[in-house]
């Protein structure tokens, strides 16, 4: 089989986008001396609605339909993604193609005015456009105000300063790509706060069939991010979970070789109903499974239908 020389690769258009896509970029140009990498820029639905609630606009793929149009007419060759952003299920033709090395999946908290969250009092206003950071936080502390925030990286931390926030909560990865991890005030605790399926992590998509694209992108992937956000996907699929709904999943090796933590959470949106564990094993896919299985017998769907 021929590899590609020409390779077109499409992004979104925010500056974590295209840092992603470049990242992805470089490192298929070292794996392949010689090859060609163009990078397609496009606007998705979930950029060109920043003013509205991701939960309000109410569709799957807010941030991907339009590069998996571009990738089902050939006009790009691979879909470069946050990997959070990626749905569970994709469209018939399309397949989760792979992850390289995963950075921070951690949530983030910024403020100018406290050290850590634990230090936020009663009362006080905090920004997230996920429903799952709410939900984690409400949790543990049901007195607290909430704002949207919705917008690139830039934009969410003006936001913070201009609408005089007490904090707001944004992915750690996200700031470190961009040489912003200096506003990071403290990071959240996975096992307290477990991070957004695939949190971290770069998703590549493409086209099932294209053994071309799948032999390219080979020497890229990294297994023990691979084995990880595997299951995390497993684990909302089969709970089918999305943007909307307060779900977390987060995967990662053990101290002991071998094995391997998952990290589950489901709530209802404000927070009061709530499963949440950790469990430790050897196999992230089997995990993923028999914590499915207990939620949905502790009443996880109903739980996330509230």
């Amino acid at each position: 089989m021929r590899t590609p020389m020409n390779l077109k690769l499409g992004s979104r258009k925010s500056a974590l986008a295209l840092w992603q896509t470049h990242h992805v970029a470089d490192l298929l140009r070292a794996a392949h001396p010689g090859l060609t990498v163009e990078i397609v820029t496009m606007d998705t639905l979930g950029d060109l609605r920043t003013d509205v609630p991701l939960p309000a606009i109410g569709a799957k793929g807010l941030f991907t339909q339009e590069l998996e149009a571009a990738l089902a007419s050939d006009a790009i060759d691979l879909a470069v993604h946050s990997l959070k952003d990626l749905p569970s299920t994709l469209p018939e033709g399309m397949k989760f193609a792979g992850s390289p090395r995963r950075a921070s999946p951690l949530d983030a908290f910024i403020s100018t005015r406290y050290a850590t969250f634990d230090e936020v009092p009663d009362g006080a206003t905090i920004a997230t456009g996920s429903q799952r950071r709410k939900a984690q936080l409400l949790h543990r502390r049901p007195n607290l105000k909430f704002a949207d925030l919705r917008g690139n990286i830039g934009t969410r931390l003006e936001k913070l300063e201009r609408e005089g926030f007490d904090g707001i909560i944004m992915a750690h990865a996200a700031l470190e790509r961009l040489e912003m991890g200096e506003r990071v005030t403290s990071a959240l605790p996975a096992d307290q706060y477990v991070p957004a399926v695939g949190q971290g992590a770069i998703g590549l998509e493409s086209r099932i069939g294209r053994d071309d694209i799948d032999a390219l992108i080979a020497p890229i992937l990294d297994e023990a991010t691979m084995r990880a956000v595997t299951a995390e996907r497993i684990f909302m699929r089969r709970l089918e979970g999305g943007c909307s709904v307060a779900l977390g999943a987060y995967c990662e090796p053990a101290e002991t070789p071998g094995q391997w933590v998952f990290h589950a959470w489901v709530s209802s949106t404000d927070g009061q109903q709530c499963l949440h564990e950790s469990r430790t094993g050897e196999d992230p896919d089997q995990l993923a499974s028999a914590l499915v299985e207990d939620f949905l017998e502790r009443g996880a769907r109903s739980i996330l239908r509230a």
